[in-house]
């Protein structure tokens, strides 16, 4: 807390020497949380010793402080600083102070409509089956990548966002750096084309109807460049590439509208388009992909006991997958029409705070969730939701299932599954919130997720987690 204090101070006292400030804000929100989890590897062991998060109870605080400066009308800039850690965790880097956000905004730049920022950004679009707020919630950075990443609040790109507002038409121009590695940038032979970037365009119209309905386009790109491992201890001797590049390219639309008072429906429809590199042998090929994704959404507020708020909720899930994702080329050792129709989850951020979006990829599934919420007192609000999953194609030695670990980093374990199942079971989510007041938040998360059919006898333990919180925004 201190090393942020300090860095926040420099900040303010540094600006001045450089630009008139005509308006400072600062703000920012602690939030301390009590994790218990148990059984996330679903009981899947080797030799009697678990392979996964078998039980795990920790404090966690998380920290942000945010300056924004008004330079003039049309400039602005943000820096945000951020720090997440387990209680008392010194010495592993958990008390680092990192940078949350650093942009600059021009608007009104060359013309009246145009509103350009550049550098560390949120990038965020409809509802993050996309392009949400931050990267997979499963695979997550940062100080918490090793103990509870799918909690992390690190989710900005450092990138360019520029916005045309043509009033009822939003277009939003983004590129944003996804990976790159530091021998890509100190241009190494071997890795000067390791680099992850994504390229986007949202449209977004607002239509004039008494339903206040919204129609959403876009084509968001993933370009991952080539990697090229030489072939002996010259570096001109002869290269040859460690993947074919992966290109990914997810066109879409989305639509939002409120037929009658009180309700909401939105539906969503994209695809994916690119190349997906496979090994064959020892050379390298790239598969077509050909994926799809749709979802459908309805929240309704009933017309009774309006005083308690009571709402419904309901939506529907699909992304692609692949029967033969492990199977390269099957049709012919070096040449195949084959088509790789695995939903790649991209960079979406639905269904943080699950337990099964927290091991399970948002690919190759069918997902069915049904909740409800009510305000039985002033300031409370509980809510309970169900979620159903199924395989959209089913799991087997050529379509290997990926658990991850919200402490493991980006690496999976493989549990055993059945080859004729589908059903990989379900989830019941019950959540209390309390606004102790409009800056003050207590709020209480218990959730079990229990595995189908899919999952093996010998890990079809019952996940479960608690999770309790305190949260002050200032």
């Amino acid at each position: 807390m201190k090393k942020l204090l300090v860095a926040a101070m420099v900040v303010l006292m540094a600006s001045p020497v450089f630009a008139a400030i005509q308006n400072v804000k600062v703000s920012g929100d602690i939030t301390s949380t009590y994790l218990d989890r148990n059984d996330f590897d679903l009981g899947l062991d080797v030799d009697g010793v678990p392979t996964g998060l078998k039980k795990q109870s920790v404090f966690l605080t998380q920290t942000r402080l945010r300056v924004d400066a008004d330079l003039t009308d049309h400039v602005s800039t943000t820096v945000g600083l951020i720090n997440e850690r387990a209680w008392n965790a010194e010495g592993s880097g958990d008390t680092n102070v990192q940078l949350y956000l650093a942009s600059i905004t021009l608007r009104e730049l060359l013309y009246s409509p145009l509103t350009v920022t550049v550098g560390r950004q949120v990038f965020n679009y409809g509802n993050g089956l996309i392009l949400g707020d931050g990267g997979a919630v499963n695979q997550g950075t940062g100080s918490l990548q090793n103990i509870a990443q799918d909690l992390t609040l690190r989710t900005a790109y450092d990138g360019v966002k520029a916005t045309l507002d043509y009033k009822p038409l939003t277009i939003d121009l983004i590129y944003f750096k996804n990976g790159q590695t530091t021998n890509s940038i100190q241009g190494v032979y071997s890795q000067n084309g390791a680099n992850s970037d994504v390229y986007g365009l949202n449209a977004n119209y607002q239509l004039s109807d008494p339903y206040n309905t919204v129609l959403e386009t876009y084509l968001f790109t993933r370009i991952n460049g080539n990697t090229i491992v030489p072939q002996g201890p010259v570096v001109s001797s002869v290269t040859t590439p460690a993947d074919k590049g992966d290109t990914l390219y997810v066109p879409g639309l989305r639509a939002s509208t409120n037929p009658v008072k009180g309700l909401n429906i939105q539906g969503e429809l994209a695809w994916q388009l690119g190349n997906h590199p496979v090994t064959v042998g020892s050379s390298q090929e790239a598969e077509h992909r050909d994926a799809m994704a749709a979802q459908v959404l309805a929240s309704y507020s009933l017309p009774v006991l309006e005083k308690y708020k009571p709402t419904v909720n309901a939506s529907y899930t699909y992304v692609s997958g692949d029967k033969n994702s492990a199977e390269n080329y099957h049709d012919n050792a070096v040449k195949s029409a084959k088509y790789y129709s695995a939903w790649d989850e991209f960079n979406t951020i639905q269904g943080a705070g699950t337990i099964y979006r927290s091991i399970f990829p948002l690919s190759n599934q069918n997902i069915v969730a049904l909740g409800a919420s009510i305000s039985p007192l002033q300031d409370v609000t509980a809510a309970v939701t169900w979620s159903g999953l199924w395989a959209a194609d089913p799991y087997g030695n050529q379509n290997l299932l990926a658990l991850y670990q919200p402490d493991g980093g980006a690496t999976a374990i493989g549990p055993a599954t059945k080859h004729d199942a589908y059903s990989l079971g379900n989830e019941t989510d019950v959540n209390l919130t309390y606004n102790y007041t409009e800056d003050v938040t207590f709020g209480v998360n218990v959730g079990w997720y229990v595995p189908g059919t899919v999952l093996s006898n010998v890990n079809r333990s019952t996940a479960s987690q608690a999770i309790a919180n305190l949260a002050v925004k200032f």
